[in-house]
């Protein structure tokens, strides 16, 4: 019998060699219905797929639906389907909506800074308020309507009796990258984006930090059985967090894979859910660690939440739910969960949507995969998930409709397939898409560990697609080099290359990140002169719009690409390995600004946030 020590190495040497080369890469998979499809590329790109751009009202009777695809917002009546849009500015990516009893709905103009007052009844718009930079969640409640914004502002709107907003309320200052905002009854609860952690903001204004568990998840054998090895996965990409009954609340999110080694447990555990299995990933040496539920490095959870914003137990994971984009729970308990991964019609690898009930989520069951009972199909990508009363409400992007309860609503608009979109956000085959790592074309925080090089931080896409070479350390010279490697090394689909060329033009049309928090002008300016002198140095490599000069440097013994600025307080872990944890332990790893006082290095700080 081999011993534990020789078992170990050999699942050790295994995984390293699944993490580097095992997952699958961004693309077409082999029997997606789009692939024989007509590549398009639209004069105008959609929007990575952001997700949660629906509501409903308690009655049943109305949905409204934010169309970032069609710039526009939709009123929806759910008995009579009378669809009537409503036109926003062109890129105002409309996001999240917010229905107040009141008659009155609230959208987030994720792209313009702004939230748009819609009177329901005429499906008209009231005023648009200016709140911050980049609004992304946001909760209505008696008199008031709080915005969390991805600059870390938590803005309090008040409102009238009647239901519109008369001005600013009160604005705090958090840390950045806010998602979602949840009224309870010990406050407010504030969910972070990358790194998946939840802040209370309690009624005397103290904020408390609520990060969610990681994952310990034990994998299974060839034949389905437990097989004692665990692997850690770290939660990140709350890409949504809403209230349940009860005072609770639950956060969609995803975990992604700590490291490349699994540990061997005391004994396997038992589950009460049930498994899938991945296709066997074996060599002649031995053992390797399964998932159990046929997800790859990273995968979908919902975490439920209880009082205090604490995270009730360790969620199971969701089997095979790729791009997660919503989650919604009724009245009655009911929980339905969005996916955007999967293309729709009769082509199926994973679900678009898992319904469930509060019952399942509230099980503690690290080790159990949720799944779906419902086998509807939806011709379509669906994007969003509502409860209009217990009806569930479906969106679909592309074509655009609304689904109650199997009813299909079409709420028109031209087409916005386009094939760089569809490379970007749909499964592989392989339970992982580009938007798994990458999501709304960004990046996920986190640092991942291959065999070959060592600990590297997922490289944000915004603004990066054009600036040629790629790579962290620019070996790419080109797009079509970067996709190749990409293939060669995630096992990925070969592409065709009109489809490559597809992919880079809608990834190039990207827009850049907003731009960072900037609460003092006047450090903002005092560290803007000191970025530019040259004694420090900065600016001769991070210059231009987008903070760099797109070259490749040599720091200590290795080279590496200039990385943009712009956006960059949103992006914490920093450094290629994310050692630095936030900008200041960034700014301190340069030797030329050893010499700065502590005051010049606030200021300076307060530049690069704001970039």
């Amino acid at each position: 019998m081999r011993s534990i020590e020789r078992r170990q190495a050999r699942t050790r040497a295994t995984l390293a060699l699944v993490a580097t080369f095992g997952t699958a890469a961004c693309g077409l998979n082999a029997n997606d219905p789009y692939r024989d499809a007509p590549v398009v590329s639209l004069d105008v790109a959609p929007p990575p797929i952001s997700g949660g751009t629906l509501a409903a009202s308690a009655d049943g009777r109305i949905a409204v639906a934010a169309d970032p695809d069609r710039d526009r917002v939709l009123v929806v009546d759910l008995e009579t389907h009378d669809v009537r849009a409503i036109d926003t500015a062109p890129g105002a990516d409309p996001g999240r909506v917010a229905l107040a009893p009141e008659g009155r709905a609230f959208v987030a103009l994720r792209r313009t800074g702004a939230v748009l007052e819609i009177d329901v009844e005429r499906a008209a718009i009231v005023a648009e308020h200016a709140v911050c930079s980049s609004p992304r969640g946001l909760a209505a409640a008696p008199g008031r309507l709080h915005v969390a914004c991805a600059d870390g502002a938590l803005v309090t709107l008040e409102r009238a009796h009647s239901g519109e907003v008369l001005g600013e309320l009160a604005r705090v200052r958090l840390e950045p990258d806010l998602r979602d905002v949840v009224v309870t009854h010990e406050g407010l609860l504030v969910s972070r984006f990358r790194r998946a952690e939840l802040v209370l903001l309690d009624d005397a204004g103290t904020a408390h930090v609520r990060p969610l568990p990681e994952a310990h998840l034990e994998g299974i054998t060839a034949d389905g059985a437990r097989s004692g090895l665990e692997q850690r996965y770290e939660p990140g990409v709350a890409v949504r967090t809403t209230s349940a009954p009860g005072g609770r609340a639950i956060v969609l999110h995803q975990r992604a894979r700590i490291g490349t080694e699994a540990v061997f447990v005391d004994a396997p555990r038992p589950s009460t859910g049930y498994t899938y299995s991945n296709e066997p990933v074996e060599n002649d040496q031995g053992d390797v660690w399964r998932d159990p539920c046929g997800n790859a490095v990273v995968h979908a959870a919902a975490t439920l939440v209880g009082a205090g914003g604490i995270a009730l137990h360790t969620a199971p994971s969701i089997a095979r739910g790729v791009v997660p984009v919503d989650v919604a729970v009724s009245e009655g308990g009911r929980v339905a969960i969005a996916f955007a991964g999967e293309p729709g019609g009769e082509f199926r690898l994973g679900p678009q949507v898992v319904t469930s009930s509060l019952a399942v989520a509230e099980r503690d069951d690290p080790q159990g995969c949720l799944g779906s009972n419902d086998d509807r199909r939806y011709a379509g990508q669906v994007i969003a998930v509502a409860f209009a009363g217990e009806r569930e409400v479906v969106q679909l992007r592309e074509p655009a409709r609304l689904v109650v309860d199997g009813a299909e609503i079409e709420l028109g608009g031209a087409s916005v397939r386009d094939t760089g979109h569809d490379v970007f956000h749909l499964d592989t085959g392989g339970a992982i898409a580009c938007a798994s790592c990458h999501p709304e074309g960004g990046d996920d925080g986190h640092v991942w560990t291959f065999s070959a090089t060592g600990s590297v931080r997922t490289q944000s896409l915004e603004g990066a697609v054009g600036l040629a070479p790629y790579h962290r350390r620019g070996d790419m010279p080109s797009f079509p080099v970067l996709i190749d490697r990409l293939q060669e090394q995630m096992a990925g689909p070969r592409l065709a290359p009109e489809v490559v060329s597809a992919a880079e033009r809608w990834l190039a049309r990207l827009p850049a990140p907003p731009a960072g928090p900037s609460f003092d002008h006047d450090a903002v300016e005092r560290g803007r002169a000191i970025f530019e002198r040259a004694d420090v140095g900065c600016a001769s490599c991070h210059a231009g719009d987008l903070g760099t000069d797109g070259l490749s440097h040599t720091i200590g013994a290795d080279v590496w690409q200039t990385p943009p600025l712009r956006g960059v307080a949103l992006r914490a872990p920093y450094l290629h390995d994310g050692r630095a944890s936030d900008l200041r332990a960034a700014l301190v790893t340069h030797a030329r600004i050893e010499h700065l006082e502590v005051t010049e290095l606030d200021d300076l700080e307060a530049y690069v946030r704001a970039r």
